[in-house]
């Protein structure tokens, strides 16, 4: 290898000419590759800082949520409400998941999974029972329905800020087939996708 300046030997991985100073191709080569360094190191740094500054709610993996529904009985959508209330408030949504509303469906829930057993401790006839017990459980699904659409709509509002409307509307539980059947297991699903896409960041 020549120095370009001079045209003085030079062995191959010398990053100047010892007689002229110049940079060579290799130096060249190594400056780039630094600078290049610097400022992958430094994206990823901005990336780092962003993600953290998103909001952080829980991630759960989708195959495991429905084992939870399983084991609790059913009591993981309750819960699931009460334990997101908070994270999805902070979203700063326009209309906020109200608190009443979520401990009255843990309550309802209560209710019905305490009703059939416990009809004659509590002093009920079996009509009574039967009646509050489908109260209970006809109001707990409606306010479960209701729910469901609160909290898509707030995550839906918290995508749009990042993404265009009627992409967050599509990126964002889409399906109100989904979200009335499965309803926090198919919201789940979609604060799993929102924290891969970076929009959420993941709580620990």
């Amino acid at each position: 290898m020549k120095c370009a300046s001079c045209g003085a030997p030079l062995e191959v991985e010398m990053e100047q000419c010892p007689y002229c100073g110049s940079s060579t191709p290799y130096g060249e080569f190594l400056q780039k590759a630094k600078l290049q360094g610097r400022q992958d190191a430094e994206k990823k740094e901005m990336a780092q800082a962003r993600l953290s500054s998103r909001p952080r709610m829980k991630y759960v993996s989708g195959a495991f949520v429905p084992l939870l529904y399983f084991f609790t009985i059913g009591w993981y959508a309750p819960i699931w409400y009460a334990l997101r209330l908070r994270p999805l408030n902070e979203l700063n949504p326009p209309a906020k998941m109200p608190a009443w509303a979520v401990g009255l469906y843990n309550l309802l829930w209560m209710c019905v999974i305490i009703l059939p057993n416990w009809e004659e401790e509590l002093g009920l006839m079996e009509e009574q029972g039967e009646q509050l017990f489908n109260a209970a459980l006809g109001t707990a699904i409606a306010l479960s329905v209701w729910l469901a659409f609160r909290a898509r709509s707030i995550l839906q509002g918290y995508a749009a800020k990042f993404l265009e409307g009627s992409v967050a509307v599509h990126a964002v539980a889409p399906s109100n087939i989904l979200l009335v059947l499965f309803g926090p297991m198919y919201l789940q699903c979609q604060v799993n996708t929102m924290i891969r896409m970076e929009l959420l960041a993941s709580q620990i």
